[in-house]
């Protein structure tokens, strides 16, 4: 019998002039990189010490929490049931909750609420693990839903769906990389927030075997002066696309150089001053994993 979870959202205790700090609208925060350029946070913490509230969970998850404005937005598993919270940032109460649907499930070590909301002045997108894709306005109302698994075939990853969504303008942008369960095809997604509907999709092809195809991983984007990319980290790969129509600009390989086939990709890639930087997952050795690095040389 599985065990069940108790989890608590804890959040800081913040200095009054931070109460209406940024926004963290995304997987890794407001650049992607996990780093807040907020200033004189707390330094440590106990259960009692820079505590503002807690809330109770129904259960354990893996996705980030969102924050937008006053509202805090939650990818959420109860039971066999998979729903966005919204809780008010300053008292820490539920304001309200959407189901996303049904067939939460342990994949190995996590369940289906796996990917991390994004929000933007727009609206609040999320993914589950299942596959359902949803579009909310700030008052609970839905915008929009899709099937992503009833569209375009069942995801084949070992450990399960659980990469998020990235937002970027007026679309978002999801990866489908996998192949240990499957022999479909891997792809990228760009779906238009307002609607719902896809814009484009584009096969992200690979030599990966077995389990190496599948990733875990979130896109990311890389800026120039001039140009935008969306990268992708996966089936032993770093490629560039172009976001106004997915197509793939350049690859890079070296993630695997023997060609394992249990070499998956789990970390997210972080883009910083051109360079994108990635953790290969290592399962044969002692060590995390080995990391790797790119310069995108422009002509």
């Amino acid at each position: 019998m599985r065990r069940r979870f108790l989890s608590l959202l804890v959040v800081l205790f913040l200095p009054l002039h931070l109460v209406s700090a940024g926004n963290w609208q995304q997987w890794r925060g407001p650049n992607a990189n996990g780093i807040s350029d907020e200033k004189n946070l707390p330094l440590k913490w106990s259960s009692k010490e820079n505590i503002a509230w807690k809330l109770p969970m129904p259960d354990f998850s893996g996705s980030t929490p969102i924050i937008w404005e006053d509202k805090i937005f939650l990818n959420v598993a109860d039971g066999k049931d998979l729903y966005l919270w919204c809780v008010d940032k300053k008292k820490g109460t539920l304001v309200w909750k959407q189901k996303l649907g049904s067939g939460n499930r342990v994949e190995r070590k996590h369940n289906m609420s796996s990917p991390s909301p994004v929000a933007d002045a727009s609206g609040v997108f999320v993914m589950t693990g299942t596959g359902v894709l949803k579009g909310f306005d700030f008052e609970g109302r839905e915008l929009w839903s899709r099937d992503i698994q009833k569209d375009y075939g069942t995801f084949g990853l070992n450990y399960g769906y659980a990469s998020s969504p990235l937002l970027f303008e007026d679309a978002l942008y999801i990866q489908i990389l996998h192949g240990a369960k499957t022999d479909e095809s891997s792809y990228l997604l760009k779906v238009d927030k307002k609607t719902g509907k896809t814009v484009w999709k584009v096969e992200r092809k690979t030599d990966a075997q077995t389990e190496s195809p599948d990733a875990y991983t979130t896109p990311a984007l890389l800026r120039s002066d001039k140009t935008v990319e969306i990268i992708v980290v996966g089936g032993d790969y770093v490629t560039g696309h172009d976001p106004a129509n997915g197509k793939e600009i350049w690859r890079a390989g070296g993630l695997n150089p023997d060609n394992d086939p249990v070499y998956r990709v789990i970390a997210s890639p972080i883009v910083m001053d051109g360079m994108i930087n990635d953790l290969r997952a290592n399962p044969r050795e002692t060590v995390s994993g080995i990391s790797h690095g790119w310069k995108r040389q422009r002509n």
